[in-house]
């Protein structure tokens, strides 16, 4: 079993690795507000000759984050933006390489994520009988629950409708809170036995679009995130270091301290079967 080090700072560790690979959610922004002592911190490894990527399951497009990131930030620092949302932009335009049947979309939660569709010839209707495929890219409200979806999934699984998903996440981190996540929604219906097709870690497909972005492929890479089922197990598919965050979509297993809980860290992470090198509390230099 891997040996889980708490730190306190990312300065202590950053030296061995020549990039990073770095959430958003839950380690840059809380759904409100951007963390500046975190958007330091990767600035200050890529001062120290670190290239940084933010990889990121949000639905949101890449212009979105940049604009909620630049607010307080000079993002001159990264490398690149890369979003599940941005990714499922481009690769709906060729929906029937998707194994799609047609463009028409209806949407299940937030219309705010359907910005991927943006410029792309698919179009939104408002009865499920003229849909030819399911869209979720975030729930309507961060106090919503699973059960408030399953009509419309049940329905869409009776017509035999795929689902498609902007991101993996099954929990969101939101101003301190866990709320659901669109990953919830498409696990469900995976196991009421309809066709899901998600776009977000830790897909290779979607890992693999982070590798490519890099100017040389890193030989010592960090992955940075809070969620043991996208994050750190991204961070094993890419044989990377990782570094989990503990005040993100996991606070109310591994508590809140300055300092992380490792065996509690540990415990969470053999039920993912992802096991992080690094836990911290939160990002910082």
């Amino acid at each position: 079993m891997k040996i889980i080090k708490p730190i306190v700072a990312i300065s202590k560790i950053i030296d061995s690795h020549d990039a990073v690979l770095c959430g958003f959610n839950g380690v840059l922004y809380d759904g409100k507000n951007v963390n500046k002592e975190a958007m330091h911190a990767l600035h200050k490894c890529a001062e120290n000759g670190k290239e940084v990527i933010i990889l990121t399951n949000s639905p949101l497009r890449v212009l979105s984050i940049i604009e909620i990131l630049q607010k307080d930030s000079d993002l001159a620092f990264l490398s690149s933006v890369i979003s599940a949302g941005e990714v499922l932009h481009y690769r709906i335009k060729d929906y029937k390489r998707l194994g799609l049947s047609g463009p028409r979309y209806y949407t299940i939660g937030n219309p705010a994520a359907e910005a991927v569709f943006a410029g792309t010839v698919c179009r939104k209707v408002s009865d499920l009988q003229n849909a030819d495929f399911l869209y979720v890219g975030m729930p309507e409200s961060i106090d919503d629950t699973l059960e408030k979806y399953m009509p419309v999934l049940e329905h869409g699984f009776a017509l035999g409708l795929p689902l498609l998903c902007a991101g993996n996440d099954v929990s969101t981190y939101f101003n301190g809170e866990i709320s659901l996540g669109a990953g919830t929604l498409a696990e469900q219906y995976a196991v009421m036995g309809g066709k899901i097709l998600t776009f977000g870690k830790p897909d290779m497909m979607f890992l693999n679009y982070a590798i490519e972005s890099f100017s040389r492929r890193p030989k010592n890479l960090l992955c940075i995130g809070d969620s043991f089922a996208t994050d750190i197990k991204a961070g094993s598919l890419l044989n990377a270091s990782s570094l989990l965050i503990s005040k993100g979509i996991h606070v109310n297993f591994l508590g809140e301290g300055y300092i992380p809980d490792v065996e509690k860290a540990r415990n969470l992470a053999m039920n993912f079967d992802a096991y992080p090198d690094y836990v911290i509390s939160g990002l910082r230099w």
